[in-house]
């Protein structure tokens, strides 16, 4: 699907595909091109009259780039990515490749993304996110995205606490999957919020001539959020990797524990089992004409089994 608008100091107007891509070389207003879904026939077709760079072209129509930023002279190539993390799934990662130049921005992106179809919905009432020039679309893209990050922590925080009251908690119950699921998890989400962070650190930079000056101050507030989101997920991969040395810990103690009863057991058991042995051997023995000599063998199994947990204890192995 291609969605176009045009907006200027009268307001913004959604247009045809073809004509936004001439009103962004021509004028008069200011364009926004969204290709969702398109394939790359489709899309190099629509571009071609902005006169894009044949690797800008390349780079907008792959989906295996990491978060950049490069300048062309007269538009800058920008790849983000948006973050989705429901329960019990791991994340959903959404590449989002943006073209921004002094008269238009293009967005590409295969499936409906939060932050796009926030500034879609948003643009009839506030025209000139559009009118004022791209960069004013551009940070409100990457405000909405960027605050779509923050329930991802809450949620892991929320998590990890869960995790730690049933990891000090008395059930039995396996963990290790919900541990390692939270690890990978963030894995994923951290290898993303990293360089995203170093490319909004870039556009905050006097380099770019598609950014002016008044929209850096703002960038540079989305980048301190976004190195929050960053600092929070360092701070809780250290946690969730000591959540699982602590679950490893804890599973070993209980095993040495069990095997520790188990090894008592055994220990009282086997002079018991010698003195069976004995009076199972096949020879006469003056207990065999004893009347009460079946009690006598059981108060002595009885005996050696105290004796034995009694020495046991006093040191200190049972």
């Amino acid at each position: 699907m291609i969605r176009a608008w045009c907006a200027d100091a009268s307001g913004a107007r959604e247009v045809d595909p073809a004509e936004a891509a001439r009103l962004a070389r021509s004028g008069p207003g200011v364009v926004w091109l969204d290709l969702e879904g398109e394939d790359e026939a489709s899309a190099r077709a629509l571009l071609a009259p902005l006169g894009i760079h044949p690797v800008a072209l390349d780079d907008v129509v792959a989906h295996i780039n990491r978060p950049k930023v490069d300048d062309y002279g007269d538009y800058l190539y920008i790849a983000v990515h948006s973050a989705r993390w429901e329960a019990d799934e791991l994340p959903t990662l959404r590449e989002l490749d943006l073209l921004v130049g002094e008269r238009f921005i293009v967005t590409y992106h295969d499936a409906p993304t939060r932050s796009v179809s926030a500034a879609r919905a948003v643009l009839p009432r506030r025209c000139e996110l559009l009118a004022r020039g791209p960069a004013h679309l551009l940070h409100f893209i990457l405000d909405v995205l960027v605050d779509h990050y923050m329930p991802i922590t809450e949620r892991v925080a929320a998590d990890i606490d869960d995790l730690e009251e049933r990891l000090f908690g008395k059930g039995d119950e396996p963990m290790d999957e919900g541990i390692l699921k939270l690890k990978r998890g963030l894995s994923a989400v951290r290898r993303i919020v990293g360089p995203q962070r170093d490319t909004v650190l870039a556009l905050t930079r006097d380099e770019f001539r598609a950014i002016p000056a008044e929209m850096r101050p703002y960038l540079r507030d989305v980048y301190d959020r976004l190195a929050r989101v960053s600092d929070l997920l360092d701070s809780f991969r250290d946690e969730a990797a000591t959540l699982l040395e602590l679950h490893v810990t804890i599973v070993s103690n209980r095993l040495n524990q069990v095997i520790k009863v188990l090894t008592v057991i055994a220990t009282i058991m086997l002079p018991l089992t010698v003195i069976t042995g004995y009076y199972g051997v096949n020879f006469r023995m003056p207990e065999y004409a004893w009347s009460w000599g079946w009690l006598y063998a059981l108060c002595l199994l009885v005996a050696t089994a105290v004796g034995t947990w009694w020495y046991l204890k006093r040191r200190h192995w049972g």
